[in-house]
């Protein structure tokens, strides 16, 4: 480095103000103003980190690299910081990006420095490299090139350490709430490449067209023109080459930025919104989700460069033979064609809709198929299916009849009318061969767009209409979310006991669901303290459920107020107050998801775990007699279970729940129903390990 280390690694204690520059020079968050910094040579806690990045504006991920990845990390992960520990004390590289094969790193006196790819590699891989020197000692005994030297050592190492995990770094991304321009980041500016590497293309094609056309029509083809017209088309490859590059680029930056923001707006549905639309509108979702990326990025971007085409076609059709008559007849042209595709966009939204509907009447049909085995007579099985079917194939033949209007008749009707209009000055035979030959590139060139506008209307249609589908998913995005205002501190779930041992106050708390006029919850108070252990029992319907999404922060109650240590759930935020209090949901909106045994334990956790956090989890399935069920397992915790693995029973997964719960450390635990799978002697051993784990817990049941 041209730096010494000192200037280039930044401690922890000033770790706040790294992340703040970068997320400044970036242009993605905002000051964050006076920061409590961690404590020095302390590495700080994910709940601190992710904290801190709120208060920046900014999203915050970590990342733990393997050895062999990190190469890569390098080159892709920047905007980020990389931990660096040197005697068990952790500092941080601030990665700007990467410049002409070279590092962007941000020092300390806040100036950027470029630095070799290969000894930032050293740094990082230093730690590691320290606990396998046998390796140096090895090849102290080999007589060879320092090149053959370095090139083995690297090799070795890459063998003995490849998949051996580095210290947890950071990537920095802008908050999904950002403005549009943030989000977009330099996608606009490859838009405007593709548009002005696509213009300087269709000119060039049109200046061969027209240097073809003129030696034609002067009947006089000669060496001399046919090398200048294969120079011209040789100029169009590099053109093309360029924007088919920046085509992929921009289409791989823009569904990436879609797909963010659909995961983020799916993530800020409530219970309630999730529930009514049913499986099968989502599965519909995201059958649309990938239309849309597919078509709308693909289609919307080569359907403007196709106008682009016809633009340039106008200009040159009026220095050409025709003039202005054949200009104002591409015109008119254009109109139709837009008329044509305003039909078929209707057609196309009635037809997606349909498919969305047949969709879900599908599975709802798949999920119930055994209700409907047992409850209806074998002549009512397919009741509505051929009405729906019938309906369906309609709409259908209708499309199909709008897309032929709109595939066949744009292109060769132009073609047509295009020769129609020069047929005058030609007949004429005053008309000089050069503008003939402009007149009939310029045909050409139309004739092109109107083929290829014909493909990507379709297709901006069908993405239009697959955007309604999730439309809403896009508009969740905007929904305010509550930030933390509790001190950094604070975060890691250590809070004061500043409402005297009290843990969650509830007064006169009141909630309805939207579908409904009549209130679930009604001027309900409560008090949870510290260390209580808590039974709620009532009738089924009777908001036990209701209750503990409230208390969780699921839902946010109608009226009353809901305080957690004296504070509301404004000032905790929504996720911190989620990290304090969590709940087993009954079983059937519980999930076991295709994973390993320790994964599905660990879920809600950092992932990759930690060894002390891993042992926790094995201890836990002791205590709750997952032991033997683990030591079935050929590969232990790390046996893949669930859809494709293997398959756990109801108690077995009602247990799997229960750990789950309790390894998230947080200070009140809920279990709603969740000892109903068991047999009693199972059910005792649960109940005891569940009141040996949880700081404070409110059990859900059935009188």
């Amino acid at each position: 480095m041209t730096r010494s280390h000192s200037d280039l690694l930044w401690p922890v204690e000033r770790l706040p103000d790294a992340l703040e520059q970068l997320a400044q020079r970036q242009g993605y968050g905002r000051a964050a103003g006076e920061i409590a910094p961690p404590a020095a040579a302390v590495e700080p806690s994910r709940v601190w980190m992710f904290a801190l990045g709120d208060r920046l504006g900014v999203e915050l991920e970590p990342i733990t690299p393997l050895y062999h990845e990190l190469p890569d990390v390098l080159e892709r992960a920047a905007p980020c910081i990389l931990q660096v520990r040197r005697d068990g004390v952790p500092s941080y590289l601030v990665l700007l990006g990467t410049r002409r094969g070279k590092l962007r790193l941000l020092a300390r006196d806040a100036t950027v420095v470029s630095v070799q790819t290969k000894s930032a590699l050293a740094l990082l891989r230093e730690e590691q490299e320290a606990t396998v020197a046998e390796v140096d000692q090895l090849l102290g005994g080999v007589e060879m090139s320092p090149r053959a030297r370095e090139r083995a050592r690297s090799r070795m190492l890459l063998q003995r350490l490849g998949q051996a995990q580095l210290r947890t770094g950071w990537i920095m991304r802008p908050r999904r709430t950002a403005s549009r321009r943030t989000l977009l980041g330099d996608i606009p500016s490859l838009a405007a490449g593709i548009l002005v590497s696509h213009t300087l293309l269709s000119l060039v094609l049109a200046g061969s067209f027209w240097l073809l056309g003129r030696a034609a029509l002067q009947a006089h083809l000669e060496t001399g023109w046919f090398l200048g017209w294969i120079a011209v088309i040789a100029c169009a490859i590099p053109l093309r080459m360029l924007e088919v590059w920046w085509q992929g680029v921009f289409s791989i930056r823009l569904g990436t930025l879609l797909k963010q923001q659909l995961l983020a707006g799916t993530l800020k549905l409530t219970p309630d919104e999730v529930r009514l639309d049913g499986i099968g509108r989502h599965f519909g979702r995201v059958a649309e989700a990938e239309v849309v990326e597919q078509l709308a990025v693909g289609g919307a971007l080569l359907a403007v460069l196709s106008l682009v085409d016809l633009v340039l076609a106008g200009v040159i059709l009026v220095l050409g033979a025709g003039g202005w008559p054949q200009a104002m007849v591409l015109v008119l042209w254009v109109v139709v064609a837009f008329v044509l595709a305003r039909r078929h966009y209707g057609v196309q939204r009635a037809w997606s809709g349909a498919r969305v509907e047949i969709t879900h009447d599908l599975l709802e049909r798949m999920l119930g198929h055994r209700t409907r085995l047992a409850q209806l007579p074998l002549e009512r099985w397919h009741d509505g299916e051929d009405l729906r079917l019938s309906s369906y194939s309609e709409i259908s033949k209708v499309m199909d009849r709008r897309t032929m209007q709109l595939t066949a008749l744009l292109r060769d009707g132009w073609l047509v009318l295009g020769l129609l209009t020069l047929l005058p000055a030609f007949s004429s035979g005053t008309a000089n061969p050069s503008a003939l030959a402009v007149s009939v590139g310029g045909i050409l060139l139309a004739l092109r767009a109107f083929d290829e506008v014909a493909v990507y209307f379709q297709q901006v249609s069908q993405a239009a209409v697959s955007f309604e589908q999730i439309r809403d998913l896009l508009l969740a995005v905007g929904r305010p979310e509550l930030e933390s205002k509790v001190p950094l501190e604070m975060e890691g779930g250590k809070t004061t006991d500043a409402a005297g041992g009290t843990l969650i106050e509830a007064r006169g708390v009141t909630f309805r669901h939207d579908a409904r006029t009549r209130p679930v919850l009604e001027n309900c108070s409560f008090q949870i303290a510290q260390g209580d252990r808590i039974l709620l029992e009532g009738p089924s319907g009777g908001g036990k459920s209701t209750l503990v999404s409230l208390v969780t922060g699921l839902r946010t109650p109608q009226g009353g107020v809901m305080l957690l240590h004296g504070l509301d759930r404004a000032t905790f935020g929504s996720s911190g107050w989620r990290k304090r209090i969590t709940a087993a949901p009954q079983f059937h909106e519980n999930h076991v998801l295709s994973g390993s045994f320790a994964y599905n334990l660990l879920l809600g956790r950092e992932w990759p775990t930690s060894p002390e956090l891993r042992s926790k989890a094995a201890a836990l399935c002791k205590e709750l007699g997952l032991d033997e069920l683990v030591a079935k397992m050929p590969a232990g915790l790390e046996e893949m279970i669930g859809e494709t693995g293997w398959q756990l029973s109801h108690g077995e997964k009602s247990r799997l729940y229960i750990a789950r719960t309790l390894l998230q450390g947080v200070e009140l635990v809920i279990l709603d129903e969740s000892f109903a799978s068991l047999d009693p002697e199972t059910m005792r051993v649960a109940q005891r390990c569940v009141l040996n784990h949880a700081k404070a817990l409110v059990v859900v049941s059935h009188p």
